[in-house]
């Protein structure tokens, strides 16, 4: 997935795992995180996803 870094606008691809994402007739999932650096400039990106 291409994020764009907020310090420098360099875009990062960042890995998120596949997940049933949001269902309506199943119970909510968990929210999970990840985390990643950007490679130009070195600033910490939080990712957030069901």
């Amino acid at each position: 997935m291409p994020i764009g870094c907020p310090e420098c606008d360099a875009t990062i691809t960042a890995a998120v795992p596949p997940g049933p994402g949001l269902v309506a007739d199943r119970e909510p999932t968990r929210l999970r995180g990840t985390e990643t650096a950007c490679r130009n400039c070195g600033h910490e990106l939080e990712l957030y996803f069901y």
